[in-house]
């Protein structure tokens, strides 16, 4: 289109003013047959009342400066008239330009008023250039200033051609404007690339600013890309053959990879709303960016999916490579929605979403600044985050004073670096773990209901690592694990949580500080440790595997395998040990062993069997079926029904 700007600033004044203006000059020096009688037929329709003075046919005149041809006209007939109009008919000019270039332009008839410098050509314009410009309209009038009409031009420039409803010329201003619905389309330099389509209402073209203007229900067309709105600006190069900016503003449309050619994947459409835009070029000055503004309200992106992605921010920026999008940057007051089975909202300051060259699909995002996550169970915030979409997955990482923090069915986790896939529905933590465990009615990953943390409070843990999955309602933690409610506390190398605290299992050194024993309010806890410890919340117990040792006050208890049972209100009503159990009461210095050993925490009464039992206390030593030890009265009893019972007695 930016050659039309040259040949209407060029051949059109020329065509209506100098070949008008040399018949003026050389009227009285040319070689022409002249004829005074007013008896010669009256062209001028617009004048009808107006009479001829002087008539010429076979008209011609050639114009140099400097020894250099600068035109040539020829007419079959002039007329000129009382009133100082002039009538040409059957008019050919040719115009020489000092670059080399020649512009004919030819027309059935032209009038010009050598006082006013005014000027009609009628019955069909048309400038045909050397570097094949064509330029066509029924008539044009010049007023001394400006050449116009109120009827449609044609134009074929290079590679664009294209019609306008009328047009305005300012000769001086150097600015030509298009009205009534301007129509344009540049057929592409290389054969199968997508051509390009002008429409709008109106259009201006600035020659010395080298640019132009398109107003009111603007659509550009190119390929499956097409922009529209109120105003656009194209920008080009010097010389005006390379489209180097675009901008515009007013209910800006920009719909990218909407319709590709058979066999070709662009990635879906892709859809801007934004108040206004402009471009950036690439290195190799063809259009690299896309900016959009939203300005007062937000832009908007429309994604097509699966899944399907809108997203609203301050500005886009839309990266071009072949065509297609490579990369879409959102800045401030980032909202991204994903709709799919479940629907998703990501926010951030800033978010870049790439694409992969191929397909042209979403692969991947960064979010930086405020992130914020949420969809039907989870919500999650960070100060940066990594979106895989291909493989579904968040990296939410760490900033000094704020680590990243998920809540999942009602779950808190917070950490160093966490892993969201929210599609599989698994949380993966790592870092400085610490997590709020509580009872939901959605029954995700929970301890504050197992027989270990009875109370009705959060159980908060601590870890190196942790896997939660919303599957099979777990939550694992590893390495350094310490879980604690109130004053409960739990110490291991792993922690497994299931459901709303249906088993939890502890592994690898486990320790713990337990104040839940009898009825009273204790000052000191039982404690234990073991290799392994298993709470069921259905069965009322714990249960400690493996190198067992149970602590309370003064007595300690060893076995192979521990069970801790609890009443109706959560506290320990007895200890249950077997294999190789066996008992110290440090206060009284007694030693027992057995097989198996009840011990009654309320009533302090401890029962121990084995074949035998035996008990050992300063004072000698006893053996038999079982061995009662009242520690409320100091008492030491052997029974053996079926058996004997030996002791020894020392002084």
């Amino acid at each position: 289109m930016q050659k039309a700007v040259r040949v209407l600033r060029v051949a059109l004044p020329l065509a209506f003013v100098a070949f008008i203006a040399v018949i003026a000059v050389s009227w009285t020096r040319s070689g022409v047959t002249r004829d005074k009688t007013a008896t010669l037929p009256v062209t001028s329709t617009q004048r009808p009342q107006d009479k001829p003075i002087i008539a010429a046919t076979g008209f011609e005149d050639t114009q140099t400066i400097g020894g250099r041809t600068v035109s040539h006209i020829k007419a079959k007939r002039v007329i000129a008239f009382k009133s100082g109009w002039s009538t040409l008919e059957g008019v050919a000019l040719t115009l020489y330009r000092a670059n080399g270039l020649t512009y004919q332009v030819t027309c059935p008839q032209a009038q010009f008023n050598s006082e006013t410098k005014e000027a009609d050509a009628k019955g069909g314009v048309r400038v045909v250039s050397s570097d094949g410009v064509e330029i066509s309209t029924a008539e044009i009038r010049y007023d001394g200033t400006r050449l116009t009409n109120d009827i449609p031009v044609t134009f074929r420039i290079d590679r664009w051609q294209g019609k306008g409803g009328a047009l305005d010329l300012d000769v001086e201003g150097e600015t030509i404007r298009l009205l009534k619905t301007v129509d344009a389309t540049m057929t592409p330099p290389t054969k199968g690339d997508p051509g390009m389509t002008l429409r709008a209402e109106e259009s201006v073209f600035r020659r010395r600013e080298n640019d132009v203007t398109f107003t009111s229900n603007v659509v550009m067309t190119r390929g499956p890309d097409k922009l529209s709105g109120d105003r656009m600006v194209g920008k080009f190069t010097q010389d005006r053959k390379t489209l180097t900016a675009m901008e515009g503003n007013g209910n800006i449309v920009i719909a990218m990879s909407g319709a590709a050619a058979p066999g070709e994947d662009l990635g879906g459409t892709k859809t801007i709303t934004c108040d206004r835009f402009f471009s950036e070029p690439s290195a190799d000055g063809q259009l690299g960016a896309i900016i959009a503004l939203g300005e007062p309200t937000l832009a908007r992106a429309l994604l097509a999916g699966p899944p399907r992605r809108d997203i609203v921010a301050r500005s886009f920026r839309i990266a071009l490579a072949n065509r297609a999008v490579s990369e879409l940057k959102a800045e401030w007051e980032v909202v991204m929605k994903e709709t799919a089975d479940v629907v998703r909202e990501i926010g951030a300051d800033h978010v870049t979403v790439s694409f992969e060259p191929q397909q042209h699909r979403a692969t991947s995002a960064l979010l930086e600044g405020n992130f914020r996550y949420r969809d039907p169970k989870t919500t999650a915030s960070a100060v940066r985050a990594n979106y895989d979409i291909a493989a579904d997955r968040i990296l939410l990482t760490a900033q000094p004073g704020f680590d990243p923090t998920i809540v999942s069915e009602g779950q808190t986790l917070k950490a160093k670096l966490i892993e969201l896939s929210p599609k599989a529905g698994i949380a993966k933590a790592t870092g400085e773990v610490i997590a709020q465990l509580v009872s939901t009615k959605q029954g995700g990953p929970s301890a504050d209901t197992t027989n270990i943390f009875p109370a009705g409070s959060p159980v908060f843990v601590n870890s190196d690592q942790l896997i939660m999955r919303q599957s099979n309602k777990t939550a694992v933690f590893s390495g350094n694990v310490r879980a604690w409610q109130v004053t409960n506390t739990l110490l291991a190398q792993e922690l497994q949580v299931q459901g709303a605290g249906q088993v939890m299992t502890a592994r690898g050194e486990v320790r713990t500080v337990l104040y839940n024993a009898g009825s009273e309010a204790r000052k000191t806890p039982v404690t234990s440790r073991s290799d392994q410890l298993i709470a069921r919340r259905a069965d009322r117990r714990i249960e400690l595997v493996g190198s067992a040792r149970v602590e309370d006050e003064s007595r300690i208890m060893t076995a192979e395998h521990v069970s801790m049972y609890f009443d109706a209100n959560r506290k320990i009503d007895r200890i249950e040990a077997e294999n190789k159990v066996a008992l110290l009461e440090k206060t009284t210095n007694r030693r027992a062993n057995g097989d198996k050993a009840t011990y009654f925490v309320q009533k302090k009464m401890a029962y121990l069997t084995g074949s035998p039992a035996t008990a050992v206390e300063p004072s000698g030593t006893l053996s038999g079926q079982q061995i009662v030890f009242d520690l409320n009265r100091n008492r030491l009893q052997v029974l053996s029904p079926s058996g004997t019972t030996q002791g020894t007695y020392k002084q």
